[in-house]
C-alpha cells in the first residue's frame, strides 16, 4: 500500500528534502494545516509548495521528465478551507488535472489516495491531449 508514498519519498530525496523532513510529510498524520516541525515563514507557501511537489511527482510519473509539452503546474493553498493544485498543459491550453483537499486531513492514507488521484486524472487526460494536439497542428 504505501509503494506509491516510498517512490515519492525517493523522488523527494533526489529533489533535496532530508530524511526527517520526508519522514514528517509522508509517514505521519499531519497536526494542522501542514507539519508543524516543518513550519516555514508563511504556512501557505509550505502548503502550496508540497502540494506543487505531488503534482510535479505525478506528471513525471506519467509523462515522464523529458516530455515535449508544456505543463504549468498551480497551487493555491490555503490555511481554513480545502487547498487545490492544477496541472495545466500549456501549448493546448488545458486543465489536465485538479485535487481539492483540505490538508488539516493528511496522513500517509490520504496523501497516497491523493497522488493516484492526480496519477489517474493525468492518465485519463493523455486521450484528451492527443485530440488536441493532432487537432492544433
Amino acid at each position: 500500500m504505501k509503494g506509491l508514498l516510498n517512490e515519492f519519498a525517493k523522488w523527494l530525496k533526489k529533489r533535496g528534502y532530508d530524511q526527517s523532513s520526508i519522514r514528517a510529510l509522508l509517514f505521519k498524520e499531519w497536526d494542522g494545516a501542514y507539519p508543524q516541525e516543518l513550519l516555514g515563514d508563511d504556512i501557505i507557501r509550505d502548503i502550496e509548495n508540497f502540494l506543487y511537489d505531488m503534482a510535479q511527482f505525478a506528471v513525471e510519473r506519467v509523462f515522464g521528465s523529458s516530455s515535449t509539452l508544456f505543463f504549468s503546474i498551480v497551487p493555491l493553498g490555503d490555511y481554513e478551507t480545502a487547498s487545490e493544485v492544477f496541472v495545466l498543459e500549456m501549448k493546448t491550453k488545458t486543465v489536465l488535472a485538479n485535487l481539492v483537499e483540505k490538508t488539516w486531513r493528511f496522513n500517509p492514507d490520504v496523501i497516497e489516495e491523493c497522488i493516484e488521484d492526480l496519477i489517474e486524472q493525468l492518465e485519463e487526460s493523455k486521450k484528451l491531449l492527443s485530440v488536441r494536439t493532432l487537432t492544433d497542428s
